[in-house]
């Protein structure tokens, strides 16, 4: 076994690994950011409306462009993982405890059989819809109101 390239492998894991929360982390600080400086837009004393468009422009674009970063990321996250469940799988061929990736697989299989068990996509997939639909609804509401007028 090469143990070269199995480093070699963990190290692209991990990378990619910290990089999906440190990413998801800063979009969650930024987009936070975004929705208080929006709420402080509904003030009575607040002297420019208008600028509820922009936050809502940019939690809708901010919401698509980190969904887009975090499905790449994903990808070599599980670039990573095959690899490392390769060279699990040439150490032998039993399922070991101390074969984290493929038994984690086997885990997360029988955990998901038979009831909801979302996924780390699943659960920043959803807070960035949130998000997205947060801005949209900043977008559409006035204009749903001017045509009920």
């Amino acid at each position: 076994m090469n143990n070269g390239l199995q480093e070699q492998a963990w190290k692209y894991f991990e990378i990619h690994a910290n990089q999906r929360l440190t990413i998801f982390n800063f979009y969650i600080a930024l987009c936070s950011a975004i929705t208080a400086g929006l709420v402080a837009t509904y003030t009575k004393d607040f002297l420019h409306p208008s600028v509820r468009a922009l936050f809502g422009i940019l939690l809708v674009l901010f919401s698509v462009v980190f969904w887009k970063l975090d499905q790449r990321v994903k990808l070599l996250i599980k670039n990573a993982e095959a690899a490392l469940k390769f060279f699990e799988e040439q150490d032998c061929n039993a399922v070991h405890v101390t074969h984290v990736f493929r038994r984690e697989e086997i885990l997360t299989q029988q955990e998901r059989a038979g009831r909801w068990h979302p996924s780390y996509a699943k659960c920043f997939g959803l807070v960035f819809w949130v998000f997205a639909l947060l801005g949209a609804g900043t977008l559409i509401w006035p204009l749903a109101s001017l045509l009920h007028c």
